[in-house]
């Protein structure tokens, strides 16, 4: 009898059958975000979660991902954005970066303002004299004196410019006494909600200052109470207790007095003010344009530079918890032959724990934390006024705005 035909012999066991290979796309959306939490920019998290809708979910749903991701992240610097001469739109210049994505959203933006060449709703011939208000959360803040506008746009997001009636009730002649006089416009916006936002501009006058606060979902602008402010912190007086423009770091707005005696505070969460006594071996530098910023644990830090040298001034409680000011220094090469209608070291802005600086050649990062200075790309023409633009979170990957709505059954709305 052959072997297959024995009756006790048990059959041949058979080999189970192969598994399919593992997907990125069977991944669980945990996985998925902890894999999105290696990439090294918010620039390649921004193209890798738009490749599909369920990793755009993925991103846009969960604010806990994007603060991690926020945390372990410096948002990249797309460029600088110029003071423009008159009858010219701002000008703008690209980070020499060799992050192709970085390089991708750059590319895919409109800096060159085009929006402002027609403004949609407004008379064809509104000159064109933008001059720049403030860079914050993505946006450019441009105000238009002659024609009475302000404008927020997006260059990220084409098509989203939105035009503002400047209130007509104030000056902006610093000359002035008889009337409350504009100081200058700060925007203000959430990380969580990109679509929405406020402006505030400051009034003062005499020995008072209000708050004026338009916000983008009503349209129209709130005054808030004026509020008494002692005489020898705050005149009209623009020699000795004027202010200079103010800067806004995280929920705070800073103007510094012309004496650098002192700083004027809005809490912008409260809309309450407050003034600071500056340090005291600022008060015989008059004329010094410094930046008042705060560090990433929200601590009043002064810059100023003078020649080569960068002076850092940060208030930090020792192991008593008494809050001492502390003076940094950290001295930069100036070029051999700067212009002279140029300032050799310029302090820009202070953004999440860095101070931005430029030179007549050189575009600079300053780490507050470590105090390591880093070069970042050539500067590439002149101006005299500059402003750091750092790429924000898109609406896209914030949740519900027109066609990239989430729906409560977790399919996309692809419906404006």
């Amino acid at each position: 009898m052959s072997r297959g035909s024995d009756p006790t012999e048990l059959p041949a066991a058979k080999s189970p059958r192969p598994l399919g290979p593992t997907t990125i796309d069977s991944l669980g959306e945990d996985i998925l975000l902890e894999i999105f939490l290696h990439l090294p920019s918010l620039a390649t998290l921004v193209r890798a979660a738009l490749t599909c809708r369920s990793w755009r979910r993925a991103v846009a749903s969960s604010p806990a991902f994007r603060r991690r991701f926020r945390e372990l992240h410096r948002a990249p610097l797309l460029g600088l954005v110029a003071e423009p001469q008159r009858d010219a739109l701002p000008a703008f210049a690209p980070a020499q970066h060799r992050d192709r994505d970085v390089l991708a959203a750059i590319g895919g933006g409109d800096f060159a303002l085009t929006a402002l060449l027609d403004p949609q709703g407004y008379a064809a011939d509104v000159p064109l004299h933008w001059h720049i208000q403030d860079c914050h959360d993505g946006y450019l803040l441009l105000a238009n004196w002659d024609a009475g506008l302000l404008a927020a746009v997006n260059p990220l997001a084409r098509y989203s410019t939105e035009y503002i009636d400047m209130p007509v009730s104030f000056s902006f002649d610093k000359e002035r006494t008889d009337v409350p006089v504009a100081v200058d416009c700060h925007l203000l916006s959430s990380d969580e909600d990109p679509m929405s936002f406020q402006l505030v501009w400051l009034l003062y006058c005499k020995s008072k200052v209000q708050a004026v606060v338009f916000s983008s979902d009503t349209g129209d602008w709130f005054f808030h109470p004026w509020v008494e402010i002692e005489e020898r912190a705050l005149s009209n007086d623009a020699d000795t207790h004027g202010l200079q423009f103010g800067v806004r770091s995280n929920d705070t707005l800073y103007w510094a007095f012309t004496n650098l005696e002192h700083v004027l505070k809005l809490d912008t969460a409260t809309m309450e003010f407050s003034v600071s006594e500056l340090p005291p071996y600022l008060k015989g530098l008059q004329g010094c344009r410094l930046v008042v910023g705060e560090t990433k644990d929200g601590a009043l830090c002064v810059v100023l530079c003078i020649g080569g040298s960068i002076f850092v001034s940060m208030n930090i409680a020792d192991d008593d918890g008494v809050v001492r000011c502390v003076m940094r220094s950290v001295d930069y090469e100036a070029d051999a032959n700067p212009p002279e209608d140029i300032d050799t070291l310029q302090a820009i802005s202070i953004v999440d724990g860095f101070v931005y600086l430029v030179t007549s050649e050189m575009v600079l990062a300053l780490c507050l934390e470590t105090m390591k200075l880093e070069k970042l790309f050539p500067r590439s023409f002149r101006a005299r006024h500059f402003h750091p633009y750092i790429m924000a979170w898109p609406p896209s990957l914030v949740g519900n705005y027109g066609s990239f709505a989430l729906i409560q059954d977790g399919v996309d709305n692809v419906s404006n």
